[in-house]
């Protein structure tokens, strides 16, 4: 069990307004952010939070992720990991692949939202539909159990990042399923990266400015674009304007991402 500090704990227990109105349970995320293994993460430890601590608060059945790079339309995975998941599926997963062939995977990549997919269709997490390609409808019959929610944090730099997928995720409620993606997605870039024995460039906070990590952590307390515009002296304009370079820089699209980003280095440096 991981025992974190009193700035650790305050970060990981933040009820964002965002969380708050998906009803999202964060008193069980701030627990599964607890027993995030400490020290050197092996292949070991990290199916082990995934299917402990994590199941508890985000329910599905199995889990793909990948590591890989994009170039030229071209996905090139280099790495891989799976929970539940049998021979036939590791076997089906291409090593390269073109993006064309899975619309799904090509609309994460471009806007950086979860997707959640069934067999009425996909949508992302802003609601906007999706259209799966043939062989994404295919690989959903085969091994998804009913429905598959997938999302990725990816370096707009490297051109590289990790791919999340969750099988069997419940249906009932994709808007619930989405906004859980959102936050477990960064924390699962970080913990798979820390299992890697070759180095792989990390996206994290202490890449940005000073003036942007202000910002960021301030966004982990709550506060609204004008709150924090009042408090550093600068308009809503502006703050809005910070936080658009602060996503384009690490990769992602949205205010809680960031936090999630934020609750990953507090409980890193308290290890």
């Amino acid at each position: 069990m991981r025992h974190l500090g009193r700035d650790g704990t305050s970060q990981v227990r933040i009820a964002t307004v965002e969380a708050r109105r998906s009803g999202l349970d964060l008193c069980a995320w701030s627990e599964a952010l607890c027993e995030l293994p400490t020290g050197p993460v092996t292949e070991a430890d990290f199916r082990a939070w995934l299917e402990g601590p994590l199941r508890r608060f985000f329910p599905f059945q199995r889990f793909f992720g990948a590591y890989g790079s994009l170039s030229g339309g071209r996905v090139q995975m280099h790495a891989m990991m799976t929970s539940g998941h049998g021979p036939e599926f590791v076997a089906s997963r291409l090593c390269t692949f073109d993006l064309k062939l899975r619309g799904c995977f090509a609309w994460l990549v471009a806007t950086r939202r979860a997707i959640f997919l069934d067999k009425n269709g996909a949508i992302d997490a802003a609601g906007m539909r999706v259209s799966p390609t043939q062989r994404e409808l295919d690989d959903l019959e085969r091994f998804s159990g009913g429905a598959l929610a997938s999302h990725g944090v990816i370096d707009p730099f490297t051109k590289t990042g990790t791919y999340v997928g969750f099988s069997g995720v419940p249906r009932a409620q994709p808007e619930l399923v989405l906004a859980s993606l959102e936050l477990i997605s960064p924390v699962l870039h970080t913990l798979y990266l820390r299992t890697r024995p070759f180095a792989i460039p990390v996206v994290d906070v202490t890449s940005l400015t000073d003036r942007q990590r202000d910002l960021a952590d301030l966004a982990a307390l709550g506060l609204s674009d004008k709150e924090i515009g009042s408090r550093l002296g600068i308009s809503d304009h502006t703050v809005g304007n910070h936080f658009r370079a602060i996503y384009a820089r690490l990769g992602i699209s949205k205010r809680s991402q960031l936090i999630a980003f934020v609750a990953a280095r507090d409980v890193g440096s308290h290890i």
